[in-house]
């Protein structure tokens, strides 16, 4: 074991159909905080998750103080805040893109695809850079018609994951 997946809140912005995290209550961070630290130099890697990380006003502070320990720090966001500068706090970004432009918005809302690929450009460079993706029964086409949209904007990873709802689904891309 040398990951930890740290929720530090369940509040987003969206709400998104799939999603089951909302109206769940908040975990003390700071609680959770001094968990981690004490696994200093045992883990390797944190993983802020949510939620939507990058609506947690300290989020930075916490990047920092996560870093200042020795872990290397990711944080999953759905792209929707735009705060580039997070970029010069961890080692990597992941941004949820479940397909295409259509499929995408239609899912989370109109203009999330755009905003989560000017996230996905803004940020390219300045740490590793992960499109994650979701393999749904509906959404083989959307990430098909994704895939050039990623190999132009050229991202660390291209994560694709079963959905944990579903174990009945199979994608090829």
């Amino acid at each position: 074991m040398n990951h930890i997946l740290f929720p530090i809140t369940y509040t987003c912005n969206l709400d998104c159909p799939f999603c089951d995290l909302q109206g769940k209550s908040e975990e003390d961070t700071e609680k959770c905080m001094d968990n981690i630290l004490k696994m200093a130099g045992s883990i390797e890697w944190v993983y802020i998750t949510g939620g939507e990380p990058f609506m947690v006003p300290n989020l930075i502070e916490i990047c920092d103080r996560l870093k200042a320990a020795g872990f290397k720090v990711g944080v999953t966001t759905n792209g929707t805040h735009f705060l580039p500068e997070v970029a010069e706090h961890v080692d990597r970004i992941g941004i949820s893109l479940d397909g295409d432009k259509d499929f995408h918005d239609a899912g989370r809302g109109e203009g999330v695809f755009d905003k989560a690929i000017k996230l996905l450009k803004a940020v390219k460079g300045k740490c590793e850079t992960v499109a994650m993706s979701v393999a749904l029964k509906d959404n083989g086409e959307a990430l098909e018609r994704l895939k050039p949209i990623l190999e132009r904007i050229d991202p660390t990873y291209w994560q694709i994951q079963r959905d944990v709802h579903d174990d009945t689904v199979l994608i090829a891309v």
